[in-house]
């Protein structure tokens, strides 16, 4: 937002008070090059995040051909592009301050210690411009005023219509435009800089600064056990991921011989570096028999395939309209796992 989008607005439109001209006249033409501008640009990250998924070589498939072709994926690139140019060029910090719950973390996360943007209540108060209305009445001595001259920059250029001057809020994106636009009429007026800027609440109130305290600690403990659950799952995660699914149709069904079929989907995600085969086999098969069309089943690196596969067994291997059962898949190369399985059969009447 803040190093693409609005750069690229102000670039086209100007500046704030030019850009509140262009808000009378949405269909200006400046205004009408900015959205075609961000329409692109949002088109192009919409492309940029789909190549994450699917890869390099896939998009520039997708994009060289008909979108008939690819529906899904187009539909999700169209989607994603709708939410940029929603969310960066219509909607903007009102996301940021309805649907971000980073406002709500703040009141848990900050304290008075923590460093925000900030206004230095004990140099810009009392406000007010010298040589306009700075005596206190007839005859009195004039005022002394802070460095405030309250000349409004910086509620001009917040982005969520804030006034810093009122302390920390949780609308407040910390994206620094009002401490740019403070510290230029500090500049202008011969005062200096940093009137807004990078402070903690109890520096700006005259507190001595102690960086060492509780949450110092506590969040960097929490951060590292988390990234090292993190990284201990990631470092022993399996090479592949097998989920055993019901065939679609009929749950079983029955044959001329009287012997009962399941008919199972089994999806294979590889995750190793190279491509593999993998062997499907009844772990505790006793009197089943497994009918496997494509076994060993041949899986690229990166990618996912399905088998179907049957399992026919007799009526008498039923309980209950169930039998329990475990798949066993292996590459050969270390990897193996033991699958959990219910098959289904009819129940036989009670006597």
């Amino acid at each position: 937002m803040e190093f693409l989008y609005r750069p690229i607005e102000r670039l086209i439109e100007g500046g704030p008070r030019a850009q509140r001209d262009l808000d009378v006249r949405r269909l200006a033409p400046r205004r009408l090059l900015t959205y075609a501008v961000f329409g692109a640009l949002s088109m192009f990250l919409a492309h940029t995040c789909l190549a994450y998924f699917v890869g390099v070589e896939a998009l520039r498939h997708w994009i060289t051909r008909s979108p008939f072709e690819h529906p899904a994926a187009f539909l999700v690139m169209a989607g994603t592009t709708a939410l940029m140019f929603l969310d960066f060029g219509w909607f903007r910090e009102q996301v940021c301050v309805v649907a971000c719950p980073y406002g709500r973390f703040q009141s848990v996360l900050l304290d008075r210690r923590s460093l925000i943007v900030g206004y230095d209540v004990r140099r810009g108060e009392p406000r007010g411009r010298p040589g306009r209305g700075a005596g206190n009445g007839p005859g009195a001595p004039p005022r002394a005023l802070g460095d405030c001259i309250d000349c409004g920059a910086c509620v001009v250029t917040c982005p969520t219509g804030i006034d810093i001057r009122d302390g920390l809020q949780m609308e407040c994106i910390h994206c620094t435009q009002c401490m740019d636009a403070c510290d230029s009429i500090m500049e202008r007026i011969g005062r200096p800089r940093g009137l807004i800027r990078y402070s903690r609440q109890d520096e700006l109130g005259g507190a001595p600064r102690r960086i060492l305290r509780p949450r110092v600690v506590l969040y960097p403990i929490l951060l590292i056990v988390v990234w090292g659950m993190l990284g201990w799952a990631l470092a022993h995660r399996a090479s592949a991921d097998v989920t055993v699914l019901r065939g679609l149709g009929s749950p079983f069904s029955l044959l001329p011989s009287g012997e009962v079929s399941n008919q199972i989907r089994v999806k294979i995600v590889n995750r190793a570096d190279g491509d593999r085969r993998y062997l499907i086999e009844l772990a505790d098969g006793a009197g089943l028999h497994l009918i496997a069309p494509d076994n060993p089943l041949a899986v690229a690196a990166g990618h996912a395939a399905t088998a179907t596969v049957f399992v026919t067994a007799p009526r008498a291997a039923f309980q209950g309209g169930a039998r329990e059962i475990r798949f066993r898949v292996g590459d050969g190369a270390g990897f193996a796992a033991s699958v959990p399985y219910r098959l289904l059969g009819p129940e036989e009447p009670r006597p």
